[in-house]
């Protein structure tokens, strides 16, 4: 049995947390964070204990891993406390807002010789898992052109509306479409060169941005991201890769078999989903892989250096974005 502390008790912590009491493997002990009204309400669900103080939940809590579900600005500090501590460590992703900080995560876990792990929970959705399914098997032929997109709503409900402020967040070059290039990166190839454009925070609320990414094997891909759709857009998703052979598409809003439209204070909303239930839904299946893995000693599905990976791309992207130009990997 894995014992895990949570910090970070907002909407991924709350994620993370359901998720857990599907895995057989894992208890949640300790709940942390700064609103103690949030950790509270999780630990009297889980039957674990509250704390407001992460200092205090290390020196007092009983676990072997912890879950950071705080703002990116926030990754490294808190993971590399756990670390030195010998504790295993799953982080939201991206793994970090620098390089830097990135190597530090990967050095702190590799010096006290602990598991570490990244939430690039794209792999895990059954649409792009079918996807590098089809690629692997050889289905699609080569791989030539990919297009990918990821738009919605600026995310308003952010504590402290750390969104908008890009040295915190990234901006969603860094927070949205790292999600995409990861997900080509594992499935398709690494990246050589980025051409990227952004409105860089310019416009308060409102963001879009297009990476161009050349891959080494030839392959070109066009990545799509926005915070800039009216408030209660449904979150759209697609993506189209043309092969040597043949060619897959795939639509959010078109393929998905639920709708749901709310209304709160005057606010119309839309969620499209496809309802998947148990250790199949992703964000429970992200997290099982990474507790198996410590369980039973398994090779990780999401390793940190694939993370700093991904890191690298989008940062560069950021480089180009200011700069114009485009940035050679």
């Amino acid at each position: 049995m894995v014992k895990i502390a949570l910090i970070g008790c907002g909407t991924m912590g709350r994620t993370h947390a359901g998720g857990y009491l599907k895995i057989k493997e894992a208890a949640v002990t300790a709940f942390c964070d700064i609103q103690e009204e949030r950790a509270v309400k999780l630990a009297e669900h889980h039957g674990a204990k509250a704390f407001k103080s992460f200092e205090e939940m290390m020196e007092q809590g009983d676990f072997d891993m912890l879950d950071v579900c705080l703002p990116t600005y926030l990754h490294k500090e808190y993971a590399i406390a756990a670390m030195n501590k010998g504790k295993h460590v799953f982080c939201e992703k991206p793994i970090a807002l620098t390089m830097e900080d990135g190597e530090a995560m990967l050095e702190a876990a590799r010096a006290n010789e602990v598991k570490f792990s990244v939430g690039h929970v794209l792999r895990f959705f059954p649409a792009y898992k079918q996807a590098g399914e089809q690629i692997e098997n050889g289905r699609l032929g080569v791989p030539r052109l990919i297009r990918t997109t990821r738009n919605q709503a600026f995310p308003q409900w952010s504590w402290e509306n750390w969104y908008q402020d890009y040295a915190k967040s990234g901006g969603p070059i860094l927070d949205l479409v790292i999600h995409d290039v990861d997900w080509i990166i594992r499935n398709i190839g690494a990246v050589e060169r980025v051409y990227a454009k952004s409105f860089n925070g310019t416009v308060a609320g409102q963001e879009h941005c297009i990476l161009l990414l050349r891959l080494k094997n030839g392959a070109i891909a066009h990545v799509e991201g926005s915070w800039a759709y009216p408030s209660g857009s449904a979150f759209h998703v697609t993506y189209e890769i043309v092969g040597t052979k043949a060619q897959i598409e795939f639509d959010n809003l078109t393929t998905s078999p639920v709708i749901k439209q709310t209304c709160e204070n005057g606010l119309h909303k839309l969620e499209a989903f496809s309802p998947v239930e148990g250790l199949s839904e992703p964000y429970c299946a992200e997290l099982n892989e990474f507790v198996r893995s410590i369980e039973y000693n398994l090779p990780l599905a999401v390793t940190g250096q694939e993370a700093v990976e991904a890191l690298k791309v989008v940062l560069s992207g950021i480089q180009s974005s200011k700069s114009g130009q485009p940035v050679s990997l």
